[in-house]
């Protein structure tokens, strides 16, 4: 687009030669002409003279400054687009945009994603009037998308706004915000996915995790260096930390049970105390016998224990402990203190469950070896002052007490048993107790008891069946390898090692009838398969309709026997089922505490539910959750 020359030579204004693209979108100057005694160049000037020229699309202000600015300073100015075309609009269908990666949390004020509306196709323009199509024609399509949970809608930008700190996602043409951090049932504890950024990349701060934390009205402080490690960690290893705990409050501390002191140590013949923390095995004392008038035990009360706060900054007040059962055994008689026990006649104190009797027993003064053989006593109890060797037997209906150890050996008791010096059974043996079952250490034992079992220091490769506890604190109180089933849980330090070495313990309520039931209902079920291999599992009017007239009599009489049998399978069916519930119930009172830590390779069991830890727990408890029928730990 040129002017004519006769204009330019006559008139005395500035003047523009203006050059347009080839495909008419794009147009400048090619070419100035200095003013004659007229106007001086301007940016209206040059819009006077585009005017003049026929383009009517608008002007590019700033452009037409440029090119006034450069003229004036001697510099180039073609190059400069002073007037552009107007393209075609293609058509688009309404779509959403993530405003970030939405792979991170946003956080509250954040607009994370905008709605973009649909567009119809429109024709463009050239500047010298042309008109140019779109490349696409078709009808598009929009979206519905709605604002849900912790979103907001802003109209005046189409974005959506996250009232929040959480994930944002999309399901259902509802877009909301997955909140990150999430309070425990209990109170005690608030967890969430800890993230190095943020949905934009801008950092996640401690503070941040803070400010999120008190608006969700969190009063106790969280410990920021824990969170600065934490979100470094993230940083570094580029990813995000599940289930992290945010912020801690503390669980109240139950009381204490009431509790049996001894004031006449039984216990001595597990071993004295060196200086340097070992223990002689060879200074072990004796098993004491007490005297009539003597005091041998004396009851504590329980205490009532210590609160806990949650994250609200609440007190949550402790279960006072429970008062303890005692019974009164033989030879043994209550003070007017209400709390002191006194022996009436000499013996050896027991206390088999919540029983504290003084009883007379058979003290053999060395050990259970060829000069003494095996022993056996109908009555009483057995002491020995020795061992009990490989390969011999005790036999005792109270208590057997043995202040050195038992090595590969029968031990039989009606009531408990205590080995002093230990149990070690590399050759074989079992040791058999209806009450509890009171040792230093047990290495590869076998040991049954229908009470408590209680191991002062390792554990290590042993069977364990208790109708009791375990309890194993007093010592090192460690269980290494081995298998435990405990009727009423287990009160250890530690269970497991470094190594891995395979540990299993369980917790057990089944009873002899259980089993008994169960047996029985499998031979049931063996005759009424006899029963259909004979005759068929037709109804009974078929098979009595094809047998014989001579031999119906006797089918009828087995049919029969056959609809008894069925009854009964299903009477044994509903009882075992209500006792299995019953076992259930009786689980969710018992634990199993570690004081110090359970290491991974341990396999715990309550009932047929196992749970295999993978990584090390500090100070766990595990119980059984009637409600999830798992195994939980807290």
């Amino acid at each position: 687009m040129t002017e004519d020359k006769r204009t330019l030579k006559d008139s005395p204004d500035a003047r523009f030669r203006f050059a347009m693209s080839k495909d008419g979108m794009k147009l400048g100057v090619s070419r100035y002409f200095p003013p004659n005694c007229g106007r001086e160049p301007s940016a209206a000037l040059i819009r006077k003279q585009l005017a003049e020229a026929g383009v009517d699309l608008p002007v590019d202000a700033a452009a037409a400054d440029r090119v006034i600015k450069a003229i004036r300073e001697g510099r180039p100015f073609t190059g400069i687009t002073l007037v552009r075309g107007i393209p075609p609009q293609e058509p688009r269908h309404g779509s959403l945009i993530a405003l970030g990666d939405l792979d991170y949390p946003v956080f509250p004020g954040d607009k994370f994603a905008r709605y973009r509306r649909p567009k119809a196709a429109r024709p463009g323009r050239t500047i010298d009037g042309r008109t140019l199509p779109a490349e696409k024609d078709f009808t598009p399509d929009d979206i519905t998308v709605k604002a849900g949970d912790n979103v907001d809608w802003d109209p005046a930008d189409d974005t959506f706004v996250s009232r929040a700190w959480g994930m944002a996602r999309l399901a259902g043409g509802i877009i909301r915000v997955a909140p990150v951090a999430r309070i425990a049932d209990d109170r005690i504890s608030v967890t969430g996915t800890l993230h190095h950024r943020d949905f934009q990349g801008r950092a996640v701060t401690p503070a941040k995790v803070e400010k999120e934390l008190r608006d969700l009205g969190v009063a106790i402080d969280p410990d920021m260096n824990h969170l600065a490690a934490r979100i470094r960690l993230a940083r570094e290893n580029g990813r995000p930390l599940a289930d992290e705990i945010l912020v801690e409050g503390s669980y109240p501390v139950p009381g204490r049970n009431g509790w049996l002191e001894y004031l006449v140590s039984t216990r001595k013949a597990a071993g004295m105390e060196k200086n340097c923390g070992r223990m002689d095995f060879r200074d072990r004392g004796v098993h004491p016998m007490v005297k009539p008038g003597q005091a041998i035990v004396r009851y504590h009360h329980p205490t009532g224990g210590e609160g806990g706060i949650d994250i609200y900054g609440k007190t949550i007040p402790p279960h006072a402990g429970c008062e303890a059962p005692v019974t009164l055994g033989e030879n043994v008689a209550l003070l007017d203190d209400g709390v002191t026990y006194q022996a009436r006649a000499e013996g050896v104190v027991t206390v088999d469950r919540d029983r504290i009797s003084v009883s007379k027993c058979l003290v053999i003064p060395g050990n259970v070896d060829y000069n003494s053989g095996n022993v056996t006593v109908e009555r009483g109890s057995v002491k020995v002052a020795g061992s009990i060797q490989a390969g011999f037997s005790v036999s005792a209906p109270v208590h057997v007490i043995v202040e050195g150890a038992i090595e590969s050996a029968t031990v039989t008791a009606g009531g408990m048993v205590t080995a002093g010096g230990g149990i070690l059974m590399p050759d074989g043996g079992q040791i058999s107790a209806g009450g509890d079952v009171m040792a230093n250490f047990a290495v590869n034992a076998d040991i049954r008891a229908g009470g408590d079992v209680t191991i002062a220091n390792e554990i290590s490769n042993s069977t364990i069946h208790c109708r009791g506890r375990l309890v194993a604190v007093s010592g090192k109180g460690a269980i290494h390898g081995g298998r435990i089933v405990t009727r009423k849980g287990a009160v250890v330090n530690e269970i497991g090692s470094e190594l891995g070495v395979k540990t299993v313990i369980c917790v057990d309520t089944d009873h002899p009838e259980d089993e008994a039931l169960r047996e029985q209902r499998a031979k049931i079920t063996q005759s009424i398969r006899k029963i259909d291999a004979a005759l068929g599992t037709d109804p009974p009017e078929l098979i009595l309709l094809r047998t014989p007239d001579a031999k119906r009599r006797a089918v009828a009489e087995v049919l029969g026997h056959r609809a008894t049998l069925a009854k009964q399978r299903r009477s044994i069916t509903d009882q075992i089922r209500r006792l299995s519930d019953a076992r259930r119930r009786e689980m969710e009172e018992v634990t199993i505490t570690a004081r110090v830590e359970v290491h991974p390779g341990v396999t715990v069991r309550f009932g047929k539910v196992f749970r295999h830890i993978a990584r090390r727990c500090r100070s766990p408890i595990l119980y059984w959750d009637f409600a999830s029928r798992d195994i939980g730990i807290r």
